[in-house]
């Protein structure tokens, strides 16, 4: 116990219950994402003052990570949105420009 706060640990012991496995599960899940923030949202170093500061901060590394993924996903959609546009116009222009060959002799 530290400070009247109790930290659990997940320890290979027969006694645990099933909510504090899945408790555990799910705090081993979350360890990346902030392992993420914290190397590439510059969240190493805080610049701002108090916990008003760190809150500011997390949330502004947290929405800059959600901005990202959001411009990736469009990204991939226009991508093929754009492809498809340009195999329209292709088809269409083979068909109106269609070359005249003359048979000469």
């Amino acid at each position: 116990m530290i400070n009247n706060t109790a930290l659990h640990t997940p320890k290979p012991d027969k006694d645990i219950t099933q909510t504090k496995r899945k408790r555990h599960k799910r705090r081993a899940a979350i360890e990346p994402v902030i392992g993420h923030l914290k190397h590439d949202y510059r969240m190493s170093r805080n610049y701002l003052k108090g916990t008003v500061g760190d809150a500011i901060n997390v949330i502004l590394a947290a929405e800059a990570m959600n901005f990202k993924r959001m411009m990736n996903k469009w990204k991939v959609e226009f991508i093929f949105w754009a492809l498809k546009l340009l195999r329209f116009f292709n088809f269409y222009t083979q068909l109106i420009f269609v070359p005249k060959v003359k048979m000469t002799f």
